[in-house]
């Protein structure tokens, strides 16, 4: 992890998979965080696939940052930059608009900001 942008990438993997492994110990505070707050461990099958989700991805970010390997990072963080959007396509299925999609228009501008700095590492070092 030699430049900013990998440290940025890192510390975002690492914040990615532990939100999931959160999912995983407490799934009703985290489907709340989430925006669609359940109540009852039964309800939370979502949350739990989220969590998954969340810490294999935050995992292999983890890796390839630690790595130092570029280009699978900035395809991962590229892609990954859609989750947001379509977490939120899922909230406002459910619920409408709402306060609950700020949460993921944060996520989504870190995941911009990370991809782009990636993006630009990556044009400087090719």
């Amino acid at each position: 992890m030699s430049s900013k942008a990998v440290w940025l990438a890192g510390l975002v993997g690492t914040a990615i998979l532990l939100l999931g492994v959160r999912a995983f110990l407490d799934p009703v505070a985290a489907s709340a965080s989430f925006g669609l707050p359940m109540h009852t461990d039964a309800e939370t099958a979502f949350v739990r696939i989220y969590g998954a989700r969340n810490a294999l991805l935050g995992a292999v970010a983890l890796v390839f940052a630690v790595r130092g390997m570029l280009r699978p990072l900035v395809l991962l963080f590229a892609l990954a930059t859609l989750m947001p959007l379509l977490d939120a396509a899922v909230i406002v299925s459910q619920i409408g608009l709402g306060p609950e999609l700020a949460r993921h228009g944060i996520i989504l501008l870190l995941l911009a900001t990370v991809s782009i700095s990636l993006w630009r590492l990556r044009e400087v070092r090719t």
